[in-house]
């Protein structure tokens, strides 16, 4: 998102300066498509999915999109067309892989803790490459599921390697304490479980530590007690072909900038290869939010300004059901008025929306230009976690989503009606 002057009648000078996605003004697309809005721009998502698959470019490896940053239809495709696999966690990010293009089935992990019998028939029937198997119990499911089929399952353990990651308690999932996968102490034993069943094929090794990781130590020490695992395994005779590093490199939410990209993602691939090398495995990657994070902004328009003993909120037509992760994790998205003159003066808001809760809130205590009704606001680094963590709560129909392109504007979400939310109910 870049500011861009806009010359005001007559003056034959740039009297304000208007934020655009690519070519095109959030002005324009405010008053054309409405409030709440998301908008991101196709070409953030191409640039810094190419940057990230460079980074690996020294070893076989195929990025797997994570379906649960932003699982909109368009994003999908877009993904597809650069030849991305995908990192799913349900049936329902399966379906959306496949309508896309059922081919992409074959470039499919399918990872989380509780895959159902109906799920993991729907994987097999695609042909998926992989599942990630992430207890004793589903790999039991699993085999059962298979046999039923009459398919193979290539699988993988989702290895737990109890590594700390510096993130928010909420998405980090490398510890023991955790839900995910299963311990790294036990998975010889699980190997040797899975090697003993017909319709499983042991295929790889996998692993994610968490969401929001900005150091990639965490990364290299996970990597390097998965590496001393398919030593192991391979010496047991098993052919460990794939590595699935999992996810989880973080982006800058604090000023605005994302810095240099290109340097982070080469940091992070140092890290993740560098204990592999010489095991000639195939690495699968799995970013999310690092692709489309920066992508995204929210547009909402200032409804009333209020003041309650001297302290100010500019109350918004967003709300916690369209970003949830102010509310949830107490996350920082930077906010900015869409139209501004750079003037220097600054107030202190609170900028919340009209939910019934106390905890609908976009920024507290939040230093910002002065900002009237009527006003447009841009909250920035939304394309990750935004629309996929909306709701309906208080009966609130969810933003459009808008693709840019250069200069071309495409609707990839219509605006959802009360009449769409009733459809179902009787």
């Amino acid at each position: 998102m870049i500011y861009r002057p806009v010359k005001c009648g007559g003056s034959g000078h740039a009297s304000r300066l208007i934020l655009h996605c690519e070519a095109v003004s959030l002005e324009t697309l405010a008053e054309r498509f409405g409030t709440p809005l998301y908008v991101y721009s196709a070409n953030i998502i191409r640039e810094r999915t190419r940057t990230f698959d460079a980074a690996f470019s020294k070893a076989p490896h195929t990025v797997c999109y994570s379906v649960k940053a932003n699982s909109n239809l368009g994003i999908l495709r877009l993904l597809a067309g650069m030849k991305c696999g995908f990192d799913v966690v349900s049936g329902g990010e399966l379906e959306r892989v496949l309508r896309v293009d059922r081919k992409l089935a074959r470039r499919v992990v399918f990872s989380g803790v509780g895959k159902t019998p109906d799920e993991m028939q729907t994987a097999l029937k695609a042909n998926i490459l992989l599942f990630n198997v992430e207890s004793e119990s589903e790999l039991h499911s699993l085999a059962k599921c298979a046999a039923r089929a009459k398919k193979t399952a290539r699988i993988a353990l989702r290895v737990n390697p109890d590594v700390p990651a510096e993130t928010h308690p909420y998405i980090a999932t490398g510890l023991h304490q955790h839900k995910f996968g299963v311990p790294i102490a036990d998975a010889v034993r699980l190997y040797a479980q899975a090697a003993q069943a017909e319709h499983l094929n042991i295929a790889g090794v996998s692993v994610h530590i968490g969401s929001q990781i900005t150091d990639v130590r965490p990364f290299a020490a996970a990597m390097e007690r998965v590496a001393e695992l398919v030593r192991k395994l391979r010496a047991q005779g098993h052919a460990i072909t794939y590595v699935d590093a999992g996810g989880g490199l973080g982006i800058g939410y604090g000023d605005g900038e994302q810095g240099n990209f290109s340097r982070q993602a080469a940091s992070y691939a140092e890290a993740v290869l560098a204990p592999l090398r010489g095991l000639d495995v195939h690495l699968l990657l799995e970013p999310g939010r690092c692709i489309v994070g920066p992508s995204g902004v929210l547009l909402t328009r200032v409804l009333y300004r209020k003041a309650n003993n001297g302290k100010k909120f500019l109350v918004v037509d967003a709300a916690m059901n369209d970003l949830l992760r102010p509310s949830l994790y107490g996350a920082y998205h930077e906010i900015v008025p869409v139209c501004t003159s750079q003037s220097a003066s600054r107030e202190t808001v609170d900028v919340v929306g009209p939910i019934c809760e106390s905890g609908d809130f976009l920024a507290r205590d939040r230093e910002l230009p002065p900002a009237q009704e009527g006003d447009l606001l841009a909250i920035l680094d939304t394309g990750a976690y935004g629309m996929a963590l909306s709701s309906n709560y208080n009966t609130r129909p969810r933003p459009a989503e808008i693709l840019v392109d250069r200069k071309s504007v495409k609707v990839i979400r219509r605006r959802e009606s009360t009449q769409d939310l009733l459809r179902l109910e009787s």
